[in-house]
This record gives C-alpha cells, structure tokens and sequence, in this order.
C-alpha cells in the first residue's frame, strides 16, 4: 500500500463526481441507492470515486452504508471552508483584503490592528474564514 500523500488526498476529491459522491456521504450518512440516485451518475462512475475516497482513507463501509472516516470528516470541513472562501462574495472580500496588504508605499501600510478591523467588517458572517485570517496575520 503506498503512503498517503497531500497529493492523493486532493487527487481523490478533484473530480466534482468525487467531490459530489463524497459531500453526499457527508449530508445522507451513505446509502448507496440515495448515493447513486442523487448524483445521476453510472454505476461504474460511483464506484469509481468510492474506490478512490477508501483508498485515501476518507471513507469507509460498514453494514452496506459509506460514512466519512475521522480523517475524512477532517477534509470534509477543510474543502467546506475553502468552499465557502470561493463563493462570490467571500472572494472578492478576500481580493479587498489583498488590496490593503500589498501597500506599494511602505509608509502607509496597515498596522496589525487595522487590518483586523477590516477582515472583521468584511467577513463578520464567516467566523471561521475570519478567524483563520486574523490568526495569520498574529504569527
């Protein structure tokens, strides 16, 4: 068995089959006949994809049902963040928040303290988002 890599971990959720089939065994706790049925793919397409998130240690099988595994439900609430990082609005609040960063002049570049005032305006309905970023910038 080959070592689990960052890179095999994000190759197996990659494909939006992959990220589908493994966000809907997140949300229906894994049925496979609500599994195939909610995704419109073929037989041979799902297995596939299942294959890929058991042999990355994302998924498991127990009684006939896919669940996520500890480390699954880990990249589960990774791929959400970063899903939400990506939706419209978040991004170009995140563009915004470059913007003020990257100060040609030195001179008036932002302390600490207004950038954190300005990620907490920005994304106050994003807690996690937020916290990750003013985290960041405290290191």
């Amino acid at each position: 068995m080959e070592p689990i890599s960052l890179a095999n971990i994000l190759g197996a959720i990659s494909n939006e089959n992959a990220l589908a089939v493994f966000k809907t065994i997140a949300d229906t706790k894994g049925d496979t006949d609500i599994l195939r049925t909610k995704l419109n793919i073929t037989r041979k397409q799902y297995y596939s994809r299942i294959s890929g998130l058991i042999k990355t240690g994302l998924v498991k099988r127990k009684n006939g049902r896919y669940s996520l595994t500890v480390f699954g439900e880990l990249v589960y609430d990774a791929a959400m963040t970063l899903e939400k990082a990506f939706n419209n609005n978040n991004y170009w609040k995140l563009k915004a928040i470059d913007s003020f960063e990257i100060a040609p002049d030195q001179s008036h570049e932002l302390s600490i303290v207004e950038r954190n005032k300005i990620i907490e305006t920005l994304l106050r309905d994003d807690e996690k988002i937020k916290d990750i970023l003013i985290a960041k910038l405290a290191s």
